[in-house]
Parts: C-alpha cells; sequence; structure tokens
C-alpha cells in the first residue's frame, strides 16, 4: 500500500509539473503575442501621424516655394526635424524589441542616468534572475520606461530602484527626488501599466516630494 501510495504520488507531482510548465509554455507565447501588438501598435501611431504631418508640410511647401519661399523653407526645416525626431522614436521602438536580462538593463540605465547628471542606486539587480526570460524582458522594459519619463519629466538629481522578494511575489520599485506628477493615470504611465498587466502585476503610484513606482508580480508569475 505504502508503494503504491509513493507510485501514485510521484506520478501526480509530474502530471503537476506538467501542467505548470505547459501553463507557462502558454503564458510566455501569450506574453510575446501581446507585446508585438502593443510594439505594432506604437510603430502604427507613430508613423501613421508622422507620414499625415509630412505629406501636409510637403504639400504646403510646393504651394509656397514660389510666392513665398520664406514661409516654404520653414516647412522643409519643420519637415527635417519631424523626421530626425521619428527616427529616435522608431530607434526606441526597435530597441525594445530586444530581450533584455535585468541585470544588465540596470547597468545600461546606470550609464544613462550618469550622463544626465542623475544618482542611481539599484539594491538586488540579480534579483529578477528567478523570472524567465519573456517575464525579465518586461521587467527590464518597465525599469527603463520609468527612467525615461524621470529624465524627460521628472527634473530630479536622485534615482532609486530596488528588487525585493515578498510572499505574493516579486516587488520592484522604482522612485525619485523629483517634481512628481499630478494624475498618476496619465498616459505617461500607460505603457508601463501595459507591461505591469502583462505581467499579471500590479502598479501602485504614488507622487509626494518626487514619484515612486511599485510594481508587484504575483508568485505565479514567477517562473
Amino acid at each position: 500500500l505504502t508503494v503504491t501510495l509513493g507510485n501514485f504520488k510521484t506520478k501526480n507531482d509530474r502530471k503537476i509539473k506538467k501542467e505548470l510548465e505547459e501553463k507557462n509554455k502558454y503564458i510566455n507565447v501569450l506574453i510575446a503575442e501581446q507585446e508585438r501588438n502593443r510594439i505594432a501598435q506604437d510603430l502604427h501611431d507613430t508613423l501613421g501621424h508622422v507620414f499625415a504631418s509630412i505629406s501636409l508640410k510637403s504639400e504646403l511647401a510646393i504651394k509656397l516655394i514660389d510666392s513665398n519661399p520664406e514661409t516654404a523653407k520653414q516647412e522643409i526645416i519643420n519637415i527635417n526635424d519631424i523626421s530626425k525626431e521619428t527616427l529616435n522614436k522608431v530607434r526606441n521602438i526597435i530597441e525594445n524589441l530586444k530581450v533584455q536580462n535585468f541585470e544588465e538593463e540596470v547597468k545600461s540605465i546606470e550609464n544613462i542616468l550618469k550622463d544626465a547628471n542623475i544618482a542611481f542606486e539599484f539594491k538586488n539587480k540579480k534579483g529578477a534572475n528567478s523570472l524567465n526570460p519573456a517575464k525579465q524582458s518586461l521587467l527590464a522594459m518597465i525599469l527603463r520606461e520609468a527612467v525615461n519619463n524621470v529624465i524627460k519629466h521628472a527634473h530630479a538629481s536622485s534615482v532609486k530602484g530596488e528588487i525585493e522578494y515578498h510572499t505574493q511575489g516579486i516587488k520592484l520599485t522604482i522612485s525619485d527626488n523629483g517634481v512628481g506628477i499630478k494624475e498618476p493615470t496619465s498616459t505617461t504611465l500607460k505603457s508601463i501599466n501595459d507591461r505591469v498587466k502583462l505581467l499579471n502585476g500590479t502598479l501602485k503610484v504614488t507622487s509626494n516630494k518626487g514619484m515612486t513606482l511599485n510594481i508587484t508580480i504575483p508568485r505565479e508569475g514567477v517562473k
């Protein structure tokens, strides 16, 4: 009887393990698909608007080139500026296609913030190693987006980050000493929130003497 129960437990454990592996494979495929869709939407939104603007401005420049060459010249300058700005946006979108190791991303951000004269401290940067590559990459993208927002909007002199383990899962905290944000649900945080949702996580925003983002990934997502 003992042997029979032992065999049953072993078979049951194998079955559960296999089911978990299949579930995780499905989740990873779903994450990749949703991320591709999000990037496709980013490209559509960016390029669609830009091409429409370039088309209008080029038509206007053609009409004015004889009667008002100075205005036509300014429109051409505007087209050039829009093109350069869009090129940078597309490069950022393409950069986000890469699978990123979280620890490497922290090192990269350290250099970026150093160039921006912003102090940076991150505790337990190896803490995301328990995540599979797809989820680790998403967490790296969240960190990068948060830091980009700090550089663009926060007027901060210091950024701190940390990964902690809790009973509910992994918690990523990112804080700065900048001006904060009036509307925590603003479009500035939309892409971060979208990625947190892909991880079945939660995002809590605190804005008081700077801003703090608390991202929690549930334990079932830490695989």
